[in-house]
């Protein structure tokens, strides 16, 4: 069994329940433009590349560079105002993180959305977790899948790569755990169904925060 001493989470699906103001935000520029809108579930299968893929998923096939440019600057300006509206912890999360870091697991964050709104929204939601490391996306950093921030996090915790286990939502966060040749576990509460986590090679699948300790104890 795996002696697993560190983990590295995904935010949005995983830690944060991220989906209602990320698609009231993205539906006000489209109404801006007149384009259609979506429904929350739709941007479930939109979200997890940064924002301006967000952007470019939602709007019009074929729709102009210089149009998305202009909507992601409109959408900063909103989402600047809204990104705290509704956003909360998955049920079970903060209880999770506590008990980790009792335990003294190391723990990190690893996401695609900005840097400064991941670290603004880790702060208001976690306050007394001590996160090793906490990234969003950074200029001259490759985004997930690439591994480098995994790599990164994994190395402020001076651990070996299978010691440090990846936890996310998606397809993406799956990749970025093979690429950093960790193992991942794939979260069925977030943006993404078993399907998608089981082509992407997931070690493990959970349905709740608990069983997350369950692998962390040898016991799942």
């Amino acid at each position: 069994m795996n002696d697993y001493k560190g983990i590295i989470f995904d935010l949005d699906g995983t830690l944060l329940d991220t989906l209602s103001d990320l698609a009231n935000s993205v539906n006000k520029v489209l109404l801006h433009y007149h384009f259609p809108v979506h429904a929350n579930d739709v941007y479930k299968k939109k979200i997890g590349k940064g924002f301006k893929d967000l952007l470019t998923r939602s709007m019009p096939e074929n729709t102009p560079e210089s149009i998305v440019e202009e909507g992601l600057s409109l959408f900063l300006e909103i989402y600047d105002q809204d990104y705290m509206k509704t956003t909360k912890p998955y049920p079970g999360i903060v209880e999770l993180l506590h008990t980790l870091q009792a335990k003294g697991v190391k723990l990190a964050i690893n996401s695609n959305k900005r840097n400064d709104y991941t670290n603004s929204l880790v702060k208001k939601n976690f306050p007394d977790i001590e996160f090793v490391g906490c990234f969003g996306e950074r200029k001259n950093i490759p985004k997930k899948p690439d591994p480098t921030a995994a790599f990164e996090l994994r190395n402020m915790m001076m651990l070996k790569c299978s010691e440090v286990l990846y936890v996310g939502d998606s397809k993406t966060d799956m990749q970025t755990a093979e690429n950093a040749n960790m193992d991942s576990i794939g979260v069925l509460w977030g943006f993404r169904d078993k399907e998608e986590l089981q082509d992407y090679h997931a070690t493990y699948i959970v349905k709740d925060a608990k069983e997350i300790e369950s692998i962390i104890n040898n016991q799942f």
